[in-house]
């Protein structure tokens, strides 16, 4: 036999199945794992960042006559930072560098502007480029920017140096 549904029941199986949504919808917000949270680096010190900074300044090639900092310059020394942010100014600083040799000398010496392009290269395979610390955008900006020195065009290099290291 079919049973119909009163009016006056409707409104209390309305609200029954709002509760039942609410709570898988809190349940599952209550997870313990999350796919970001595969890749969550947690927090340091300063100490611990230079640390990581000077660790990566001497595991990179410089170009001729540049000389990075030895210490790391310019952070409040007081705060937290995420881990990876040491090895992150010592591999951008090392980006610059090569963009400015290549600006440098690819109208003058082609065999050290064309190092300069081969170095950059390399940091698509550097932690800084990983997806854990960069998006599509700027490692497609850097992609686009790298293909238009190898046909010859500063005009990528100018303006991101222009636009992120200007005094």
């Amino acid at each position: 036999m079919k049973r119909t549904i009163s009016k006056s029941e409707r409104p209390y199986r309305l609200l029954l199945c709002v509760k039942i949504s609410l709570l898988v919808i809190m349940l599952a917000g209550c997870s313990t794992s999350s796919d970001s949270d595969t890749n969550t680096r947690g927090f340091t010190d300063f100490a611990t960042i230079e640390e990581e900074y000077l660790t990566t300044i001497e595991s990179l090639n410089w170009p001729e006559g540049v000389t990075p900092p030895d210490a790391l310059e310019g952070e409040d020394t007081g705060a937290s930072f995420q881990i990876g942010y040491g090895d992150t100014k010592a591999s951008n600083l090392w980006e610059y560098s090569w963009m400015q040799e290549w600006l440098d000398t690819y109208n003058t010496d082609s065999e050290r502007a064309a190092k300069a392009l081969a170095e950059l290269e390399k940091a698509f395979d550097m932690p800084y480029m990983g997806t854990d610390r960069c998006d599509d955008a700027t490692r497609k900006y850097l992609r686009d920017n790298i293909d238009k020195a190898k046909l010859g065009d500063p005009s990528g290099f100018t303006e991101y140096i222009q636009a992120n290291y200007a005094d």
